[in-house]
């Protein structure tokens, strides 16, 4: 596993539970174009919000049929300011299990003053948690697996899926909604995870939730977010889905004059303390990193500097060593994308069967790590050959710094809690 990016990590077994169920989040993407909704006039049906109950939970009440007469509003707010409303068409007639579920957790204010507690800027937002913590499930039960490789169904920009555990059929109250079409992990989720609705008004508000800064969790994921996004009502409302003037599609970011994509070497210098393997102090670290900065910049080896003092784990494995493959904000690389998820499948599938193993008490979960990580050796060899990271998936300092330098230029993102976690990372630019 690398520290900085989780590109194929277990990540089914290091962040998915029957407690925390999670979407995987390792490497990339989706080939097709972002769900569009076409530009409309103004609503076309007349709202009736509805105040339940409804008894969702009795298909002799509302029938799977009658479930295509509702549809979802999610009023959000950051730090107690509202930002808007996002408004979501469900797919009752191909996902009647998983819309019924959230309907019913919606019409019981279960998904009401609840957090969006997982942000991952280039893939989703996760909510749902009923304790507000990640680990919480709903009352009503696991749920049986929708999963679905049809095109119409497809996770992409907007689309509502339900997070599980292990178990095709974990799936509880939490969701998560998607944030980047392109990003190879977003389409390894089909057939993987049951999408049931996609949002069809609300991107700025989506967007504000994805924008939010999040630090590393415990496991090293940058998913936390520094700020308090939440849902402050979930509305169930009876009538057809109005039709809104908004193309559903993740704007294309602001980029300035920094490039699209760049190549860098990297050397990242720890300390005790930081999740990484180091037992230096801060300190001695600091002074290392401003030893080997100098030494860089006066033209000695950069891969001899990466092999002698790296404290990334897969830096002296990458031809050249340290190397990173980094896409700006927003932008994809189609090709690349493709050959990602390829690879990520095979990941994908033995980290499921890990899963089940750890579920089983076959093995622990420590053992499970272990198999995963020593049969995947090939696999990050060839990723590592053709992957572009998305910036998002990076802590903030390595883009910082990485996409304002020139071709050939040195410079160090210095230790931040919020923008560099894991210590000093002195970076060359070489593409």
């Amino acid at each position: 596993m690398k520290i900085l990016t989780l590109i194929i990590s277990p990540l089914l077994l290091a962040a998915c539970g029957d407690n925390n169920p999670s979407p995987p989040i390792a490497v990339l993407t989706v080939e097709e174009t972002p769900s569009m909704q076409e530009p409309a006039a103004a609503p076309v049906a007349t709202v009736q919000a509805t105040s339940g109950p409804h008894h969702f939970e009795d298909p002799t009440i509302v029938s799977d049929e009658q479930l295509n007469n509702y549809y979802i509003e999610m009023d959000c707010e950051i730090d107690g300011e509202s930002i808007g409303t996002m408004t979501f068409e469900l797919w009752a007639a191909a996902a009647p299990i998983h819309v019924r579920n959230f309907l019913r957790y919606a019409d019981e204010g279960l998904y009401d003053t609840r957090k969006y507690h997982r942000i991952l800027r280039d893939f989703m937002i996760q909510g749902g948690s009923s304790n507000n913590t990640g680990s919480g499930k709903g009352v009503h039960g696991n749920i049986k697996a929708e999963f679905s490789s049809e095109k119409s169904r497809a996770h992409r920009y907007g689309v509502l899926s339900m997070a599980r555990g292990g178990n095709p059929a974990s799936a509880s109250s939490q969701y998560f909604v998607i944030t980047d079409s392109y990003n190879p992990t977003v389409k390894n989720l089909d057939n993987n995870y049951s999408s049931f609705g996609i949002m069809v008004n609300g991107v700025a508000v989506l967007e504000q939730i994805a924008n939010i800064k999040c630090t590393a969790n415990p496991s090293g994921e940058p998913s936390n977010p520094t700020q308090k996004a939440m849902v402050k009502t979930c509305r169930v409302v009876e009538g057809t889905v109005p039709q809104f003037d908004e193309i559903v599609r993740r704007p294309m970011a602001d980029i300035g004059d920094e490039p699209e994509h760049i190549r860098i070497q990297h050397i990242l210098i720890s300390f005790a303390g930081t999740r990484t393997t180091a037992t230096r102090t801060q300190e001695e670290a600091e002074a290392l990193a401003a030893e080997i900065l100098k030494r860089a910049k006066a033209g000695e080896d950069f891969d001899s500097l990466v092999i002698e003092f790296t404290d990334d784990p897969g830096g002296k494995d990458t031809s050249p060593k340290g190397k990173y493959s980094m896409l700006n904000t927003g932008r994809h690389n189609d090709e690349a994308d493709a050959k990602s998820a390829e690879i990520q499948k095979e990941a994908m599938a033995l980290s499921t069967a890990l899963k089940a193993r750890v579920d089983s008490k076959e093995i622990t979960y420590q053992q499970a790590s272990d198999e995963f990580n020593e049969a995947t050796k090939g696999l990050r060899a060839r990723l590592s050959e053709i992957q572009w990271l998305p910036r998002g998936q990076m802590v903030p300092g390595f883009g910082n710094i990485g996409f304002n330098l020139e071709v050939g230029e040195i410079g160090i993102s210095n230790f931040s809690k919020i923008d560099s976690p894991f210590g000093w990372h002195i970076i060359k630019r070489y593409e």
